[in-house]
Parts: structure tokens; sequence; C-alpha cells
């Protein structure tokens, strides 16, 4: 074989493989389709129709979108009729024109002439365009987990001849990241601490005593139990940052009940009595002697008890000093040890105390009680944020009294100390 004809070989094995390779569907210029279309735009159906089956159909997108056609289907068709089928009722027709389906208006379709002879294909750069449209969807909510799934849609127009448009589209979907779920969340306000504050406060109080009976005898006791106690009180200071100090004024109570029993004894001897007397003379003295005739009697023993209830009562103005520390501090919480001092003044004193002679006691004046007492005591404490300027602060305090609370004097020795419960509000200038 001579050169020029196994370069013409060549050339048409060549030109028969990229023939083969074209889709069977091209080779065919009006094949059976099946298709379908919801209520839609003439250009959004022309568009479905060609990324179903590659149709290459030309037309002006902004006439045909103003032009709305209903629900269409069919299955079986060829083209030339599914075309007919949509265009119909409206002012536009199409005519083949080459492998390409142009729609125009008002044109008479016609039967297809002979294909012209091919120009020589001029290779046209393609015009590229993309839009990206983003979307984010929550597609999985578990209880302490969002996970945020990323929608990345990508249109592409690949290729723009003349009226003739390529489109490809391209969804992705990604992980975007993963969010822990916290739970329920409370926006506190901005709240304030620190500066000049006060606090009104009521309190109850849990006594024990230390008690000594100076006159306990054998026939008779003497029992003091606590009952109650009970304070009103207003702190106020300066705090900054985790420390505080302050003075307090506050009115305190306590009651006990004192209980007394004695035993008193009379009888259990003899009562003589003279039931004769007589006498005699002796003459040679001239003296006289007495005689008297005796009896006795016996007087049985007899127990008496004595027994008697009253309620004690001590009142006092406290006036003192503490300091508080926060041990743990969150935006609207706090934890805090407490320790402070205070000197109380007797108000007043009411009850009744035992006695050495009947009725065995007797009323407690006020000038029996120590008028000044010193206690101290150390607790701990929290803070909870109510408003921007307003704590709600319970408090749990061991309160001991420093010597006793009578005179020394006083027919028993009393001492004392007290858990107390605090409840109090403190506000922030």
């Amino acid at each position: 074989m001579s050169p020029s004809n196994a370069f013409k070989a060549a050339v048409a094995l060549i030109m028969l493989l990229i023939a083969l390779s074209k889709p069977v569907f091209s080779q065919s210029f009006n094949p059976l389709i099946s298709f379908s279309v919801e209520s839609c735009s003439l250009d959004v159906a022309l568009e479905k129709l060609f990324a179903d089956y590659e149709l290459n159909v030309a037309f002006s997108k902004a006439e045909l979108s103003d032009i709305r056609i209903e629900k269409y289907s069919c299955h079986y068709k060829s083209v030339e009729d599914v075309l007919a089928d949509l265009l119909k009722g409206t002012d536009y027709g199409f005519k083949r024109i080459g492998t390409q389906y142009v729609i125009r208006k008002n044109i008479q379709l016609q039967q297809d002439p002979p294909d012209p002879p091919q120009d020589p294909v001029v290779p046209v750069k393609p015009i590229k365009e993309t839009v990206q449209q983003k979307v984010d969807t929550v597609v999985n909510r578990t209880a302490d987990t969002v996970r945020i799934y990323d929608t990345l849609t990508v249109i592409r127009t690949v290729m723009r001849f003349d009226t003739v448009v390529r489109v490809e589209q391209v969804e992705k979907t990604d992980t975007v990241y993963t969010v822990k779920y916290k739970g329920l969340e409370i926006h506190w306000p901005e709240f304030r601490d620190n500066g000049w504050f006060v606090s009104p406060s009521m309190a109850f109080g849990f006594p024990r005593f230390g008690f000594h009976d100076k006159l306990l005898a054998d026939s008779g006791s003497v029992n003091v139990s606590p009952i109650s106690a009970f304070s009103l009180g207003l702190d106020g200071g300066y705090k900054s940052n985790r420390l505080s100090v302050g003075f307090s004024i506050d009115y305190h109570s306590c009651k006990y009940r004192f209980s007394l029993e004695q035993l008193t004894f009379s009888g259990d001897y003899y009562v003589n009595d003279t039931l004769d007397t007589y006498y005699v003379v002796y003459p040679s003295s001239g003296d006289t002697s007495y005689y008297y005739v005796l009896d006795s009697t016996y007087v049985p023993l007899e127990t008496t008890r004595h027994s008697y209830r009253d309620v004690n009562r001590l009142d006092y103005l406290g006036l003192g000093a503490f300091a508080t520390f926060d041990f743990w501090k969150r935006e609207h919480f706090r934890m805090f040890v407490k320790a402070g001092a205070t000197v109380d003044f007797l108000l007043s004193a009411s009850g009744s105390y035992q006695t050495v002679e009947l009725p065995f006691h007797g009323a407690i004046s006020r000038a029996q009680a120590n008028p000044v007492k010193f206690s101290y005591y150390v607790g701990l404490g929290a803070a909870f944020k109510v408003v921007k300027q307003l704590e709600l602060v319970p408090e749990v305090t061991f309160r001991k009294t420093a010597g006793p609370i009578y005179a020394a004097d006083f027919p028993f020795d009393l001492r004392m100390q007290m858990w107390k419960l605090k409840l109090g509000l403190t506000y922030y200038f």
C-alpha cells in the first residue's frame, strides 16, 4: 500500500471511531421517548427535555419563560410529537435544522429538507460560568449533639453556541461541623456583687446549755432545757472581689424550760405527855419532892413533794463585726466562709429559779443576769443572684457564749452554745 493510501485509511479509521463513540441516541433524529413534566414555564420544560435526552433545542429563554404549560406526560412518542404537544396552543412552532430543533414564533412546520452539506466545524471556545448556592440544613439532633450538614449546589454553564445552551448541575452534601448541645441555658443578667451593701436577715437557733446547780441536794433536782432562739438582724459593709467585711446589729431572744422537784420530810419522832403529878414531903428535912407520871406519842413520817415548771426568757441587743471570704464563685452563685464576734447587751430577763426555803422558787430579776456577754461564731454560707443588685443568702453558723449567763451569786451556772440557720437578702449599692 502506498503511503498516501495508508494515510487515507488511517483518517477514515479515526473518523469511524469518533462516529461510533457518539451516543446511539444522537444517530436517531426523531426517536421515541417517554417524557413527563409538572406544571411550569415552557423554557423549563425544554431544558428538562435537553437534560433527559440531550436534545439540542434552540430557543429564547426570555420569550418562553412567560408561557405556562400544564402538567404533561407521554410514553413512547417521537421527539417531534412531544415538541408539538408542548407548543400546542402557543404562537410558537419548531423546525429541525440538522441535529437541532429551532423554536420560533409564527413558523410553519415543514418536512425536513435533505441534510445540507456540512460546513467545516470551527472550534469555538466554550463560555464557562459558575453559580453556587449554599443551603444549611439540620438533619440530625440527639440529646446532646446537633449535626449540621451543608448542601452545596453548583450550576455550571458548560458550553454556549449561539442559542444552544448545555447546563450541568452538581449537588454535594458534606458534614460541615458538629456542635455539642449544652441543654437548657439560662441567660443570667449582669450581676453586681462588689461595693457597699446592706443585708437584713432573720435566724432560728438550736441552743444547748452547760448547766450546774449550786444548791443541788439529795432531796431535790433542777433541770433546764432549751426551747427556741430567734433573731432579727441587719448587716452592712463593703465587698471587694472575694473578701467582705462589715458590722451587724441584731435583736435575739432565747427561751428555755425551768423545772424543779423538791422533797420535804416531817414527823418520825415521839411526843411526851404528863398524865399525873404527885409529891412527897420529908418531915425530918422539910423537903418536898415532885414526881410525874409520863406517857409518849409517836408522830409518823410525812413526805411532801414540791414540783414547779416555768419558761424562762432572755432578750439581748447585739453589736458585732464580721468578715467573709468567697472560696467558690460563679457568675450567679458563690459560697463563702464567715467569722465574727458580737457584744450582747441584756434587754430583759424573766422566769424562775430555785431557793432554799418554801416555796423553793422565786422570780428572776434583770439584775441577776449578766448585763453584757461576749459571743463569737464561725459559719458557712451561700449567695444566689436574684436580680442585678440583690442576693438571697442562706447561712449556717455555730455560736458560743463566753462565760456564764447569770451572775456569780445566782443559784445555778448556765452557759450556752448554739447552731443557727440564717436567711438574708443582700443589696449592693
